[in-house]
């Protein structure tokens, strides 16, 4: 094995991925199983990550990043991990004028407060341990904005100074974390929060690459981030959108 594959074999490291089932987080699932990983899936959908873990060979549990106790029982029956990838979200396509407080408050639950309890959990276990890796999914709409989806780009941003202020506090203690910030990708997600008839080419006349990202090229750089090659990258938060926020 040469050096730089080396930076990225997994063997023997416990990966924990939530938001598994579909979308970026299964993508990362099969690249992370490649790489000799042993994974725990995490996901609200019980059935598509059960499929999955079947498939892996890995731990599947079934949990709401939406709800503290949920997130409790989790924490609870996976013990230490070597590295979380912190990938569920959830997304009310609205505009402000029009998000009841229920939405802005489940969004802000899931996309902000759930990560902050797994990363705090986890980010304890891994500073007693003296090592460990955390990698949370955020957003270019922390850095843009997006039009009908103002508490999600808020909540994303959150995550970002999140991924900062954990980065500071726990690098002295062997652990690294870093934020990875997508931008449109034609996932489950954003197609079940378009509008009908939504094709994915609204905005694209703004992204320099000309395409929209895939799921798979968002997973790379979640292994990527978590693996050796990135040791040295801690309370950054990488965009990945074509160049659109600088378009």
């Amino acid at each position: 094995m040469t050096p730089l594959a080396e930076s990225f074999d997994f063997t023997g490291r416990r990966v924990l991925i939530t938001g598994a089932a579909n979308g970026f987080g299964q993508a990362a699932a099969r690249r992370f199983h490649a790489q000799g990983a042993s994974l725990v899936l995490a996901d609200i959908e019980a059935e598509p990550v059960k499929a999955l873990a079947a498939q892996l060979g890995a731990q599947a549990f079934v949990f709401d990043q939406a709800d503290a106790p949920s997130i409790g029982e989790l924490a609870a029956a996976v013990g230490t991990v070597d590295v979380l990838i912190n990938n569920a979200g959830a997304l009310v396509a609205k505009p402000l004028l029009d998000t009841s407080e229920a939405e802005a408050r489940h969004l802000i639950d899931t996309d902000f407060l759930g990560v902050f309890l797994l990363t705090q959990h986890f980010g304890r276990l891994m500073v007693a341990q003296g090592r460990g890796v955390i990698v949370s999914v955020g957003s270019q709409t922390a850095f843009c904005g997006g039009e009908n989806r103002g508490i999600y780009a808020a909540a994303k941003a959150a995550v970002s100074q999140l991924t900062r202020a954990a980065a500071i506090e726990w690098g002295p203690h062997g652990v690294r974390v870093v934020c990875l910030a997508p931008g449109r990708s034609i996932t489950r997600m954003t197609q079940q929060t378009a509008a009908p008839g939504y094709s994915g080419d609204r905005g694209l006349s703004r992204v320099p690459l000309g395409r929209w990202g895939s799921a798979q090229e968002i997973a790379d750089l979640i292994v990527f981030l978590a693996s050796d090659a990135a040791a040295y990258i801690a309370g950054e938060t990488l965009i990945a959108d074509g160049g659109y926020v600088i378009g």
